[in-house]
């Protein structure tokens, strides 16, 4: 074997055949051993978020069940209540075909009378106004902060009423009253007389009923 120059002993060229051929496959074990590593640990934490999620998920699905067995148990306890107030008018859907119907009656009854009505959208109540609401301080029907649970809404109707004489109006409000189609509460009334016999009252009516209601999702991150 020849003498290779000290210089020299260190390039790859100048290394025996055997020599380079172990330096090669070295080189190609470290660079598949790195190749493994970076893949095992790409396996492991694939694995490790699909065990995160199906954990949340798992949990999700027992809180639900949960939820839905309160959510049974309270139905059952608050029951003889809704329907007492449901015979009254008072839980489930807003009456507002109910309310013309009864008050066409009235024109169809009662000659020269006259009414005429504007109905708004139906609202969801504060929180504070339902507290003070009586009847509406009913437990929620899920858990608690979140799903399920009976809130009070309210609609507005503005009653424009021409009328013969000044005591049809406080029939008019009493017959509302009485009618047992929601909780009618009298916001404001103005009553004036027109140029000539007839007089006019006007009069913003509030009706409140209580239904189940579920509020959207908030989004992460969102304000409360």
């Amino acid at each position: 074997m020849e003498p290779v120059a000290p210089r020299q002993a260190w390039h790859p060229g100048a290394w025996p055949p055997p020599l380079r051929r172990a330096a090669l496959q070295a080189g190609a074990l470290a660079a598949l051993g790195l190749l493994l590593a970076g893949a095992f640990h790409w396996w492991r934490a694939d694995i490790a978020a699909r065990l995160d999620r199906q954990r949340k998920a798992e949990q999700t699905s027992h809180q639900r069940f949960l939820n839905s067995g309160r959510e049974r148990d309270n139905i059952e306890r608050l029951l003889p209540l809704l329907r007492n107030l449901q015979s009254q008018g008072l839980y489930g859907e807003e009456k507002r075909l109910e309310w013309i119907e009864r008050l066409r009656g009235m024109e169809r009854r009662w000659p020269g009378l006259k009414l005429q009505y504007t109905i708004e959208a139906q609202t969801v109540q504060p929180t504070e106004k339902t507290a003070a609401a009586g009847p509406a301080a009913l437990s929620p029907l899920g858990a608690a902060g979140g799903g399920r649970r009976i809130e009070l809404f309210a609609t507005r109707m503005r009653l424009t009423m021409t009328l013969v004489h000044e005591d049809d109006m406080l029939r008019v409000l009493e017959e509302l009253a009485q009618a047992q189609l929601g909780r009618v509460s009298v916001e404001r009334c103005e009553m004036n007389r027109s140029g000539g016999a007839a007089i006019k009252a006007e009069c913003t009516l509030i009706w409140n009923t209580l239904r189940v209601y579920e509020p959207p999702a908030r989004a992460a991150g969102g304000k409360a």
